[in-house]
């Protein structure tokens, strides 16, 4: 049995779709037509859901602000890391211990790096990019946006069906936290995403793994540098 804002969710894509009669699984949302995407699901189009993805801080806990110094300092003393203190923007993550960084030769983000080791298909990216609007809640609830989310990873190439494999969540930093499945030609994947919305900036950390790797050991080390990703 699935939870209500996956019921929702279902519910929006249909709606958006005008296919009420495409009701096959609630927990399943298949590739039946493109929706139409806001300014929110353009920014994760242009790259590519498997390499960025959405969650954001609706009601904008206030956190502590970092200076780029005390940052450095964690930086050295967690493994975390940290962007470049000479932009408008900041944010810090610890990947895991295991993993290195690598930035795209033509980047479509304002900002974005990825992390990997030495197990292929396991990845985190970040991206950064401008936005007009303050608060992720100005996109919608968890679901909602969490049904942009989907409608992105859907019309990629290759793609054929996506499930959330937990209920959107809202977290007490002020970000949004999606989880999900995607099956496609290049096999079953699964994705943990987190969102923040501060100063006019979209953050969004993506986790990717090969499903049938997605183990307890593997899902505590995400969620762990998934709970360590925040703006500056």
């Amino acid at each position: 049995m699935i939870g209500m804002s996956q019921k929702l969710l279902l519910a929006l894509v249909l709606t958006a779709t005008g296919f009420a009669d495409a009701f096959q699984s609630p927990s399943r949302i298949h590739k039946n037509s493109e929706l139409r995407l806001s300014e929110f699901g353009s920014i994760l189009q242009r790259r590519g859901f498997v390499e960025t993805l959405v969650a954001a801080g609706a009601t904008l806990v206030a956190l502590p602000r970092y200076s780029f110094a005390d940052a450095a300092i964690d930086t050295q003393q967690s493994g975390a890391y940290i962007s470049p203190p000479n932009q408008k923007f900041g944010y810090t993550i610890t990947p895991p211990p295991s993993f290195t960084t690598s930035n795209k030769p033509l980047k479509t983000h304002l900002d974005e790096i990825n992390f990997s080791g030495d197990v292929r298909g396991y990845t985190l990216g970040v991206t950064v990019d401008p936005v007009r609007i303050k608060s992720i809640r100005e996109f919608g609830t968890p679901e909602e946006v969490a049904a942009r989310v989907v409608t992105a990873e859907l019309n990629r190439d290759g793609v054929f069906e996506v499930t959330l494999a937990k209920d959107p969540v809202e977290d007490a930093s002020g970000c949004y936290d999606i989880e999900y499945i995607s099956d496609g030609k290049r096999g079953i994947k699964r994705f943990v995403t987190r969102i923040y919305i501060r100063d006019g900036f979209l953050y969004v950390l993506t986790a990717q793994s090969k499903n049938d790797e997605y183990d307890k050991d593997r899902e505590n080390e995400i969620v762990a540098s998934v709970k360590s990703f925040r703006p500056l």
